[in-house]
């Protein structure tokens, strides 16, 4: 399993166009003299790479062999990938990159009433649970094992929803929305209960998913079908849990910096209309004789 590799051209040659292009960005910004931070390119070039190990390396030869297998595919390009493709600001890349028209086609789709409606982070939170309680609970499930091209946009879909659901979540590209961070936490935090609604039933049933095609297989191997489901349901439930604790500290970290880098803009604030010269002293711990007669002369002329 660790050796074998299958290349699909419907997934990989999307995913090499995107790598070009956004290479060919990163080279327009420096031939310019624009600067562009290489931790982005290093992170999107690996969100690429993770999205190709969740469909080219053994995960994408037994996704129709064991349940177990598209579980972990799942959360590859569902949860993890799209993080790096996310933080490689790609939206924010063009924006610097493309020529006029070009910009103005970006701006065009941002700013369009589909792109307002699905970009909200409730919005794409809830089309990220939809897709995963839709894709093991309906007959997309089998079709997907039955049906290549069906196959092969599914894994598309995933990549494309998580990275809707993170680039409204993190806010590192511009996006239409601008929300409160409270949101945002309890949206991460709702990733928790998510994965257990979704993997715990699949875990406790004794009913196989894709029966007639999995016992077609004939597979002598390995666990049994039902243990194996089992596994599968195990693994959507802790790798979900596992995720979301990860960025809940994110998060709460990117809360920190968000209160440092508004703490620095206060004071540049106060630096320009008072100078930065020392304090100025409190009233209280003036001299008295310079301190306000606040409370009037007294009656015994004291």
């Amino acid at each position: 399993m660790l050796f074998s590799w299958t290349f699909d051209s419907v997934v990989l040659v999307p995913l090499a166009l995107t790598g070009v292009l956004y290479l060919w960005g990163v080279r327009r910004l420096r031939r310019r003299g624009d600067a562009w931070a290489p931790r982005r390119t290093a992170f999107f070039l690996l969100g690429l790479g993770l999205t190709v190990v969740g469909t080219a390396s053994f995960l994408g030869v037994y996704d129709r062999v064991l349940f177990s297998v598209p579980a972990i595919q799942h959360m590859v390009l569902q949860m993890i990938a799209p993080v790096g493709l996310v933080l490689g600001a790609p939206i924010s890349l063009a924006l610097r990159a493309l020529p006029a028209p070009g910009r103005r086609v970006v701006l065009a789709a941002l700013h369009s009433h589909w792109s307002q409606l699905v970009s909200h982070p409730a919005a794409a939170f809830g089309i990220f649970a939809v897709t995963q309680f839709a894709f093991y609970y309906t007959p997309l499930y089998d079709l997907s094992l039955t049906n290549m091209w069906v196959h092969d946009v599914m894994h598309l879909h995933f990549v494309a929803v998580g990275f809707l659901f993170y680039w409204a979540l993190l806010g590192i590209d511009p996006t239409p929305h601008r929300v409160r961070f409270s949101l945002k936490m309890i949206l991460v935090v709702g990733m928790g209960p998510l994965h257990i609604l979704l993997g715990v039933p699949i875990m406790m049933t004794s009913t196989l998913f894709a029966a007639d095609y999995y016992e077609a297989l004939g597979r002598d191997w390995g666990p049994s079908l039902l243990d194996d489901q089992h596994l599968g349901g195990a693994i959507l439930w802790g790798f979900g849990d596992i995720a979301a604790i990860g960025l809940i500290g994110a998060f709460v970290r990117q809360w920190f910096a968000s209160d440092e880098r508004a703490a620095r803009r206060t004071d540049r604030q106060l630096d320009r209309l008072y100078g930065d010269g020392p304090t100025i002293q409190p009233w209280w711990l003036s001299r008295e004789e310079d301190t306000p007669d606040v409370l009037g002369p007294q009656r015994d002329g004291t």
